[in-house]
């Protein structure tokens, strides 16, 4: 396969694997292994792994938005949407300036994504904050990277083989439930949401709950 070929291989790679929320190997390693493997052009693949990450993100963000909700009960929806309302009332380049600082280390982005998909923030200025970040952290990782396996498999399983590394993925689930749970409006002083609005969009409609915030609202 041509250089152009395993270029869209990767960036397809890194969309997948942003798009599952859990048990996936870290972005950066996936882009030094084909950085490092096949020899592709630094800059082309960084960018584009950049844009294919967000991509993914942006996917996940959407998937928990629509059949994440359905998880939680008429309560927590209600809470988690009156969150998304303060969030959307604040500027948006705070928002994207503080996921792009969070963006810039290795730190995983999948709670981040599945928090705003739950609560209906604005995702435009989350996106672009984590792609700023990732276009310098993914080159700045990519090139210092060493050691990095030879089998693109090998960086699947290497974290079902670490204990450390299943104890941290099972935290990350358990810090959404809780993320959840949180009562946002007693927490940030809102208006207390409707629980019988939010119950009321329960079922095969996927509508947003009738709370503090409506799809109308929420600025994609």
């Amino acid at each position: 396969m041509s250089a152009a070929g395993w270029t869209l291989v990767a960036f397809a790679v890194v969309f997948a694997i942003n798009l599952v929320p859990y048990f996936m190997p870290p972005t950066w390693a996936v882009v030094a292994f084909f950085l490092i493997a096949y020899h592709l052009p630094f800059w082309p693949l960084c960018i584009g792994c950049s844009l294919a990450a967000t991509a993914g993100r942006c996917g996940l963000a959407l998937t928990s938005e629509r059949w994440g909700r359905r998880l939680l009960t008429a309560q927590h929806r209600a809470n988690v949407a009156a969150l998304g309302q303060w969030l959307n009332e604040r500027s948006g380049w705070r928002e994207a300036a503080a996921v792009m600082l969070y963006s810039l280390g290795p730190i995983p982005s999948n709670q981040l994504f599945i928090a705003a998909g739950l609560s209906g923030a604005r995702l435009t200025p989350i996106a672009a904050g984590f792609l700023a970040g990732r276009l310098v952290s993914y080159p700045a990782l990519a090139f210092t990277a060493r050691g990095v396996t030879d089998q693109l498999g090998s960086l699947f399983t290497k974290g079902w083989q670490d204990p450390k590394a299943i104890a941290l993925e099972l935290l990350s689930i358990v810090g959404i439930v809780l993320f959840a749970r949180i009562d946002w409006p007693r927490l940030l002083h809102l208006p207390v949401p409707s629980v019988k609005g939010a119950a009321a969009t329960t079922g095969s409609t996927g509508a947003e709950p009738a709370g503090p915030t409506t799809r109308g609202q929420s600025v994609r």
